[in-house]
């Protein structure tokens, strides 16, 4: 369900920038498009504030940023269209734009991370390694000791399922607003499985 309500979130975001460019590019249509800027308005803050509730990292200082930035634009845009205000319509284009683009930020920090553990790699599998690994992709929202350092993150003591295919399935394709980590080789799954375990002795 989380992921389907931050996919309608991004959706929702998207139809706003165009319905916000819209008098831009058609003057004439700026009170036509009222209501469905109310409705859209009304459904991307409902979406925004359940992803607020679930998101691991939702008040940090890129996100703080955002919502900030959204509430600027659709000001903007309200007061664009009341008052037929060409400049304030376009300012609040790019104003949701940047927006938009702080909103993506953590698909460039997920590549950022592939890129900074593509070297950490071993003839097989170990603790070191998985260690390494946790501190640098999982801690964040874990907690040093697993013990959820954020809300909505689970505990990590115990490990729910002892199932090794299971947890290498779900950190390589990630579960609910945790994001996946596809290019993590088997070496490295192995090697923070092992490092969850290593919690359980």
């Amino acid at each position: 369900m989380d992921t389907g309500i931050l996919h309608t979130h991004h959706l929702l975001g998207v139809l706003l920038l165009l319905l916000v460019g819209t008098p831009v590019v058609f003057p004439k249509w700026s009170q036509k498009v009222r209501w469905a800027h109310a409705l859209l308005d009304s459904l991307l803050l409902l979406t925004g504030l359940y992803l607020l509730a679930r998101a691991p990292q939702a008040f940090a200082p890129t996100y703080l940023a955002k919502y900030a930035l959204v509430i600027l634009a659709i000001g903007l845009a309200l007061l664009g269209q009341r008052r037929a205000n060409k400049r304030l319509s376009i300012a609040a284009f790019f104003v949701l734009l940047y927006a938009y683009g702080l909103s993506l930020q953590r698909d460039w920090l997920l590549r950022s991370e592939a890129d900074r553990v593509a070297t950490w790699q071993g003839a097989e599998p170990s603790e070191a390694l998985g260690q390494a690994l946790y501190a640098q992709l999982c801690q964040r929202c874990h907690g040093a000791d697993g013990r959820a350092y954020y809300r909505k993150s689970p505990s990590l003591h115990p490990i729910q399922n002892p199932d090794t295919a299971y947890w290498i399935a779900v950190i390589r394709a990630g579960k609910g607003v945790m994001p996946a980590h596809p290019y993590l080789s088997d070496i490295q799954l192995q090697s923070l499985v092992l490092f969850l375990r290593s919690w359980q002795k």
